[in-house]
C-alpha cells in the first residue's frame, strides 16, 4: 500500500485541486486505520487459536495482555478519527456547492406598465418553479473479467461492469482492460486486489495505472508489493490514486491497470471504482 502522490508542482495548485488532495489524504488515513484495526483482530484470533492453521497455546496472562494492548490502540484509533472528522469538516466549509435557486437568487420581476381591463375572465395564473439543473456525478464499479485468472508482466487487467453513472467515465466491453477519460476532469481511482503469487519468488512487483497516450495526467506512484508475501497465501492489495490533468492534452485518454512482475499473479478477486471529481 503506498500514499496518494502529490502533483510535482504543489504551489501551483488550485484551490480545489488543494481541497481534492486533502480530501484524499482523509480517505488514505481512514484505510489505514482499517488495516491496523483488522491486524489487532487477526492478532486477538491468533491467541485466542481461532485463526486458521493456528493452534492455542496462550496462558491468560497471554490473553490479558494481548487485550490490553488492542484496548490501548482501539482507543488511540478512536481519538485519531475525532481529528479526521474535524480536519473533514473544516474541508468542506470551503469546499464549493452548486447554486440553489429559490425565492432569494431568482432575479427580481421589475414592474410593468399595466395592460387594459380584460373584457373576459382571466385564466388564473400558475407560476413555473425555478429549478436548478441536475448534477449527477460520474461513476466506474468494474469487477474483474473472471475470477482465479493469470495476470502475467506487463499485461493489463481486463474488467467487466458492475455499475456506472454519469458519462465523464466510459467503459467499452469490447476493450476490457482500457477505461475511458476526460483529460480535463480530476478522477479519483481505487482499487483491491486479492492475488497470490504462482511460484516462490522474492523481490517486489509493482502495479501500475498505465495511462494512453502517456501524460494525459500528471504521473502517480504505483502500488508496490513483496513477492514473497504473496507466495504463502491470497493477499488483499489495495491502492487510492487522484489523477490531475496536464495543460494542452487531447479530448480522450485511457487508464489501464498493468502488472510489473517477472512472477505472474493469480487474481483471485479484484474491483476497481473510477470516480470523475
Amino acid at each position: 500500500m503506498s500514499m496518494p502522490s502529490f502533483p510535482p508542482n504543489g504551489a501551483d495548485m488550485s484551490r480545489e485541486e488543494a481541497l481534492t488532495m486533502i480530501i484524499a489524504s482523509i480517505a488514505m488515513e481512514e484505510l489505514a486505520l482499517s488495516h491496523i484495526l483488522n491486524a489487532e483482530g487477526e492478532k486477538l484470533q491468533f491467541i485466542l487459536g481461532t485463526l486458521p492453521g493456528a493452534g492455542s497455546c496462550a496462558c491468560p496472562q497471554d490473553v490479558l495482555a494481548v487485550n490490553k494492548s488492542v484496548t490501548a490502540l482501539v482507543e488511540a484509533v478512536s481519538q485519531n478519527q475525532m481529528l479526521l472528522k474535524n480536519k473533514l469538516d473544516r474541508v468542506l466549509e470551503f469546499c464549493p456547492f452548486p447554486p440553489v435557486c429559490g425565492p432569494e437568487s431568482c432575479p427580481p420581476q421589475h414592474p410593468s406598465p399595466c395592460p387594459p381591463p380584460c373584457t373576459a375572465p382571466c385564466p388564473p395564473s400558475h407560476p413555473v418553479p425555478c429549478k436548478a439543473p441536475p448534477c449527477e456525478k460520474s461513476a466506474l464499479h468494474l469487477t474483474v473479467q473472471r475470477e482465479r485468472m493469470l495476470w502475467n508482466q506487463e499485461c493489463r487487467l481486463p474488467w467487466r461492469l458492475q455499475n456506472r453513472t454519469g458519462t465523464d467515465v466510459c467503459w467499452d466491453p469490447r476493450t476490457p482492460a482500457q477505461i475511458q477519460l476526460i483529460p480535463s476532469r480530476i478522477y479519483m481511482v481505487q482499487y483491491t486486489l486479492n492475488v497470490c503469487a504462482k511460484s516462490p519468488a522474492e523481490g517486489t512487483g509493482t502495479i501500475l495505472l498505465r495511462q494512453s497516450p502517456c501524460g494525459a495526467f500528471a504521473d502517480v506512484s504505483p502500488l508496490r508489493f513483496s513477492v514473497e508475501h504473496l507466495t504463502h497465501g491470497p493477499q488483499t492489495l489495495q491502492h487510492i490514486a487522484v489523477l490531475h490533468p496536464r495543460v494542452g492534452c487531447g479530448w480522450e485518454a485511457s487508464l489501464s491497470l498493468v502488472l510489473g512482475s517477472k512472477t505472474p499473479l493469480c487474481v483471485e478477486q479484484a474491483a476497481m471504482d473510477v470516480i470523475a471529481l
